[in-house]
């Protein structure tokens, strides 16, 4: 592509704002384009922090701007389905970036800096993306040409092809990726992946796949029962029955899409929710209570999904059973009793409902019992009696056999027992019509068989889908607080904190009369604390065992809210600051609060920074490692910092893990770091070093500990 092409389609840096506002309306946000005449004044993008200015205005604008970095073998699939995006390109040395839309007939679609559409082959996209890598291999291709002596003719494609395979595995970065977030409102997100218009679809194609099924009986049916078969009509019945296939085929490729798009926008919810909960709230539940959680959220995709389409499809069955039945036998009869079927099938779902309330309350409890046993078994055999411990579990056991008996009972009256119901009271709806002297005609009778039949496998459907939709309104139940957890706005916040700090003689973090409550009923943990703290402070924090140390820290990092009073972070509040808080204030938590993670121990160490790390990063993590007395530990592992730590990898003593975390919070940078009880299990020589090493890192630091 030439640079004439790159020209149309290139936008200079200082209006990236204009073009992310604009492709919103693409990716799904409420917020309007604005005149192309209107100009708002974004702020500067700073160079190097392209992805932290995204991220920002992206909030602004209700989308999420996601950075990946793709590889060039997979950047046709990106041009091809992976708008709208920024992707950042530089044009004769000028910063700037192109603006992908989406994809027309396969082809990438670029906003062109006026605010039209161009549409460019996707070679030609691919071309002008890695161009740079192209051209740093071509020449060495030549010359390997030149030796082998390849012919002119064939040398063009042997190159090409030779150049592409060289640069398939290189990756392209600058590239963002503009999503409705996780958090939008869940029918927006609906109604952007077109779920409506496919649900539409899907009841479109069923009811043309059950009207052209009965019509093609009624073909084949009437010629049959009439003593006469014409074989024009059964090929016409035939043809009728191949045609439906494709139908079918699309119905099916369309509810399998349907319910992987929107089983994906309901895990991404919970997973966003779950990442939102607040961290007392998740505290308050035990292991298997989350787990239990955990079992319901995979249960309800598949039980809500299943049962829905269940329901709906019986729907349309259930009109089509009516309306053939009408034209049967004995209308009025095998309509009544369809009504009276389907109120009872309504009256023993909920009944069916209140058993598997009660029966999966159990089981979970069972599970939350099992899970706590098991992890404090060694505590149980030591101090719990045996008998007492085998009669709680009889108990249990009892109980859930009776729960299990009761919904087994209800789930045969739900299916079993309604549709021989139907069976039998349908046929003996003919009776009387078959009594009469001029009694109905083959045609009405076989009309009436084949409506008590499709009318059978209606309420089979819809009993099953019922069965299916109780499970999923437990499951909902309980995870109805995750799913709500994850609505609403990310915490924006300002561009950056940093621009708003004042002189160094004032605070950096200033908090008036703070109020915090673990339980609303309960008494106040914190009430009227006020603190100052100033850029270059030393304090220190001592106070008896349940006195709020740890719950005020929590609040000066922003992983608790208060519940009254005022706290700021030079100069600004959280809700101004947004999730940026916690890389200005951060903290090393207490022992039995922090955890090392299954990966390596560069990971653990510096995951509160961008990674990958970078080799200056490690370097960094090392350096600080022997600072801290834990070179012996580096050397002793086979992989030195790159080592596998945590449950699945080295194992690390008590003191160990501890000046780990003690790393991990020095190793972030922050403005401000809290040490909460970090150096509770280190002996007083070790304890000494940590210290100076903390006292020399830490710019501002605040050391909790006992008296």
């Amino acid at each position: 592509m030439t640079s004439r092409a790159l020209t149309e389609i290139w936008w200079p840096i200082d209006r990236l704002g204009d073009a992310v506002e604009w492709m919103s309306v693409s990716a799904g946000s409420q917020s309007p384009p604005r005149d192309a005449t209107a100009h708002v004044d974004w702020p500067e993008v700073p160079e190097g922090r392209e992805a932290t200015w995204l991220v920002w205005v992206g909030q602004q604008l209700g989308v999420e701007a996601l950075p990946v970095t793709v590889s060039i073998r997979d950047l046709a699939t990106l041009l091809g389905h992976g708008g709208p995006a920024i992707l950042l390109a530089n044009l004769r040395g000028q910063r700037g970036f192109l603006a992908l839309l989406g994809a027309r007939r396969g082809d990438p679609l670029f906003l062109r800096p006026d605010r039209s559409r161009l549409r460019f082959r996707r070679s030609e996209a691919m071309r002008l993306l890695a161009g740079g890598h192209e051209a740093a291999v071509r020449p060495e291709v030549e010359r390997v040409l030149d030796i082998a002596e390849i012919s002119p003719r064939r040398r063009q494609r042997v190159a090409d092809a030779m150049v592409t395979e060289r640069i398939a595995s290189e990756e392209i970065d600058g590239i963002y990726l503009l999503r409705l977030p996780a958090s939008a409102s869940f029918a927006r997100q609906l109604w952007n992946a077109g779920i409506p218009m496919r649900l539409a679809q899907f009841v479109g194609l069923f009811i043309l796949l059950y009207g052209a099924e009965i019509w093609g009986w009624s073909l084949i049916g009437g010629s049959t029962l009439s003593g006469r078969l014409d074989w024009g009509w059964l090929l016409a019945w035939l043809l009728l029955l191949f045609s439906m296939l494709p139908l079918r085929l699309l119905a099916g490729w369309n509810e399998a899409t349907f319910a992987m798009d929107t089983g994906r926008m309901i895990k991404s919810r919970l997973l966003s929710g779950a990442l939102r909960l607040p961290a007392d709230a998740v505290k308050r539940s035990g292991v298997g209570q989350l787990i239990g959680q955990v079992m319901e959220s995979q249960a309800l995709e598949g039980l809500a999904l299943g049962g829905g389409f269940a329901i709906l499809v019986g729907a349309i069955e259930l009109g089509f059973a009516a309306w053939v039945l009408n034209e049967g036998a004995a209308p009025g009869a095998h309509l009544l009793l369809l009504g009276i079927l389907v109120v009872l099938t309504a009256v023993f779902g909920w009944r069916f409902h209140q058993r598997i309330i009660a029966w999966t309350t159990q089981r979970l409890g069972m599970t939350h019992y099992l899970i706590e046993a098991m992890v404090g078994h060694r505590t149980r055999l030591a101090q719990d009696r045996a008998a007492r411990r085998e009669a709680n579990e009889d108990g249990q056991l009892s109980t859930y056999f009776a729960c299990s008996t009761a919904m087994d009972r209800s789930t045969l009256q739900l299916g079993a027992g309604l549709l021989t119901a139907w069976s039998t009271a349908s046929l003996l709806a003919l009776a009387p019509a078959l009594g009469v002297a001029a009694g109905p005609s083959p045609v009405h009778l076989a009309i009436s068989v084949g409506g008590i039949m499709i009318a059978q496998r209606a309420l089979g459907g819809m009993a099953a889908g019922l069965a299916s939709l109780s499970r999923a309104g437990y499951a909902w139940n309980r995870i109805a607080t995750i799913f709500h957890a994850g609505l609403g706005p990310t915490s924006g916040g300002i561009l950056s904190v940093g621009n708003a700090h004042g002189n160094r003689s004032d605070p950096v973090i200033e908090a008036r009369g703070l109020h915090y409550a673990y339980d609303r009923r309960g008494g106040a943990v914190i009430a009227g604390a006020s603190v100052t703290v100033a850029r270059g402070d030393r304090i220190l924090i001592e106070g008896p065992s349940g006195g709020g140390k740890s719950t005020l820290a929590g609040l000066l990092t922003g992983l608790k809210r208060p519940d009254g009073g005022l706290l700021l972070l030079n100069g600004l509040d959280r809700p101004t600051i947004g999730d940026d808080w916690h890389s200005h204030v951060t903290a090393a938590p207490q022992f039995h609060e922090n955890h090392i993670l299954s990966g390596t121990l560069a990971f653990n160490l510096l995951m509160g920074r961008q990674w990958p790390a970078s080799e200056a990063d490690l370097a960094e993590a090392e350096s600080l490692c022997e600072e801290l007395g834990l070179g012996d530990l580096l050397r002793r592992m086979p992989g030195g910092i790159h080592q596998r730590v945590g449950e699945t990898g080295w194992q690390l003593s008590h003191g160990e893990r501890s000046r780990i975390f003690l790393a991990r919070a020095l190793l972030q940078q922050a403005d401000v770091t809290i040490l909460d009880e970090s150096f509770a299990s280190l002996d007083p020589a070790t304890m000494q070093q940590c210290l100076a090493t903390a006292l020399d890192k830490a710019e501002t630091l605040i050391v909790i500990a006992h008296p």
